[in-house]
C-alpha cells in the first residue's frame, strides 16, 4: 500500500508526524487485535485532526459501519486494498465516509499487492495465497478473508526472480492457509509442486515458509525441505491444543498423537530444524486435565518456541456460542505457564548451538549498535560489524545466549 501511494505522488512520513492521510491496516483475529486497531484510529485522529484517516483490512471487512463510527473517514476491505490511492482520492473530494468493502467470499483471486522492495527490511515477504476454506470453530478469518485463493505459479516465480534481482537473499512465502496453495487454480496444483518449481528456478538463496497446518506438512514436503539447500529448516505448526476432545471442539482435523509423530518426522530428517507452535489456552471445555495434556505434549517435544494466546470469542464464530467457558484468571494462568515453557524451550534450542558457526543473514542494526542476524534455522544472533554487512549472509560463532537471543562474533 505504501508503494502504491508513493507511486501516486504521496510521501511516507513517520506515524505522528504532520500528515494529510493516515492509513491503518487493521486486524480482528483476536479481541485484543481489534482493540489495538481501534486505539490506532484514535491515535491517528489525535495526531492529525484534519487528516484523512483510512482504515483497511479485516476489521472494516466484517464491520465497516462500526469502524466509520470510530472516526475513520473511509474504510476498505481486504480485496479493495489494491485500490487504496483511488479511495483516498475519492475521500479528498469530500464525499463523506467512504466505504469500499466488497463481498470477500465472492472474490476469485487474491488482491494484487505485489511489492518491489521492503523498506527497512533485508528479508522479503511474498504472499502466494489468501483466504481460508477451513472452518475452525474459533476463527473469524474466513469471514474476513474469504475463500482460499492462490497466486498463479508463473507470477510467484516471476516475483521471486524480481526480488532476487533486487538483492534479497531470503524470501518468506506467506498465506492465510498456505498449505491449500494451488487447489483453486486451473490446472490444479499444490504447495509441494510450487516448492519444486522454486527449487529449480533462479530464486533467492533462502526460502522460508510461514505457517503450515499440521496435516499439510506432508512427508513429501518434509523430504523436499530436508534435501534442499534453498528451503530453510524451519516449520511453524499451529497445534492450538494437545487434547483430542478440545481439538474436536475446535474443528481441527488431527490428534495430539498425529502432531507428536509429525514433529518426530521433521526432527528425524532435519535434526537442526526450528519448530514453532501456536497454542490457544482456555478454549471452552478445556479443563485442567485437557490443559495438562497440551502442556505435557509440548514439554515432551523438541519444540523451539511457542506463540501462546488466551481464547478470545469472536462474534460470528461457532466457538462464541460454546458452553463450559474458562474463567479469565484461569486463562491468564495457563498462558503464563505456556509462555514460561516457551522461554525454556527457546533457551534450550539456542543453547544447542553455543560455540557453533552459523550462517546469519544480517537484518538490521539495533539501537544499541549491534547487528541482528538470522540463521536458516531461525536463530537470532547479535554481532558487531559495519553497515556493509547489512543484507548479506555472514559466518558467525554463537558465544552466549541472553534474553532469548544469541550473542556471537563473525568468523574471520
Amino acid at each position: 500500500m505504501a508503494e502504491a501511494m508513493e507511486a501516486h505522488g504521496w510521501e511516507l512520513v513517520p506515524f505522528g508526524a504532520a500528515a494529510d492521510c493516515t492509513i491503518i491496516n487493521t486486524c480482528c483475529v483476536t479481541a485484543r487485535a481489534q482493540a489495538d486497531s481501534r486505539r490506532w484510529i484514535y491515535r491517528a485522529r489525535r495526531a492529525n485532526p484534519d487528516a484523512i484517516i483510512l482504515a483497511v483490512g479485516c476489521y472494516p471487512q466484517i464491520a465497516p459501519e462500526e469502524v466509520i463510527a470510530l472516526g475513520a473517514d473511509g474504510v476498505a476491505g481486504n480485496q479493495e486494498k489494491e485500490a487504496i490511492p483511488a479511495i483516498v482520492e475519492e475521500r479528498q473530494q469530500d464525499r463523506g465516509g467512504v466505504i469500499k468493502v466488497g463481498a470477500i467470499k465472492e472474490a476469485a483471486r487474491p488482491p494484487d499487492l505485489r511489492v518491489h522492495g521492503f523498506r527497512n527490511h533485508t528479508r522479503a515477504f511474498l504472499k502466494v495465497q489468501d483466504g481460508c476454506d477451513a472452518q475452525c470453530s474459533y476463527c473469524i478469518v474466513p469471514l474476513a478473508r474469504g475463500r482460499s485463493r492462490s497466486v498463479p505459479v508463473a507470477d510467484v516465480i516471476a516475483s521471486l526472480k524480481e526480488l532476487s534481482a533486487a538483492g534479497y537473499q531470503e524470501v518468506v512465502l506467506t498465506g492465510i492457509h498456505l498449505g491449500m496453495y494451488g487447489q483453486d487454480l486451473t490446472p490444479r496444483t499444490s504447495l509441494l509442486d510450487l516448492l519444486r518449481r522454486i527449487e529449480e528456478a533462479d530464486t533467492p538463496a533462502r526460502i522460508r515458509l510461514s505457517s503450515l497446518e499440521p496435516q499439510e506438512a506432508t512427508p513429501e514436503l518434509i523430504k523436499l525441505a530436508a534435501s534442499s539447500q534453498k528451503f530453510c529448516p524451519h516449520f511453524h505448526l499451529p497445534l492450538q491444543s494437545g487434547c483430542d476432545e478440545v481439538l474436536r471442539r475446535m474443528n481441527r482435523p488431527y490428534t495430539g498423537l498425529f502432531f507428536r509423530d509429525l514433529v518426530q518426522q521433521i526432527v528425524d530428517l532435519m535434526p537442526d530444524a526450528a519448530i514453532g507452535c501456536d497454542v490457544i489456552a482456555g478454549f471452552p471445555g478445556e479443563d485442567e486435565q485437557a490443559f495438562d495434556m497440551t502442556y505435557d505434549l509440548l514439554k515432551s517435544l523438541p519444540i523451539s518456541y511457542l506463540h501462546c494466546f488466551p481464547f478470545s470469542p469472536r462474534p460470528g464464530t461457532k466457538a462464541a456460542g460454546l458452553d463450559s467457558r474458562v474463567g479469565e484468571p484461569e486463562k491468564r494462568e495457563r498462558v503464563q505457564r505456556l509462555r514460561k515453557l516457551g522461554m525454556e524451550k527457546r533457551q534450550a534450542f539456542y543453547s544447542r548451538y553455543l560455540n557453533q558457526t552459523l550462517s546469519l543473514l544480517i537484518e538490521h542494526r539495533r539501537e544499541d549498535g549491534q547487528l541482528r542476524g538470522l540463521s536458516r534455522n531461525y536463530l537470532f544472533c547479535l554481532i558487531e560489524g559495519g553497515d556493509e554487512l547489512m543484507g548479506n549472509e555472514v559466518q558467525a560463532v554463537m558465544l552466549d545466549v541472553k534474553k532469548g537471543r544469541g550473542v556471537g562474533k563473525i568468523v574471520t
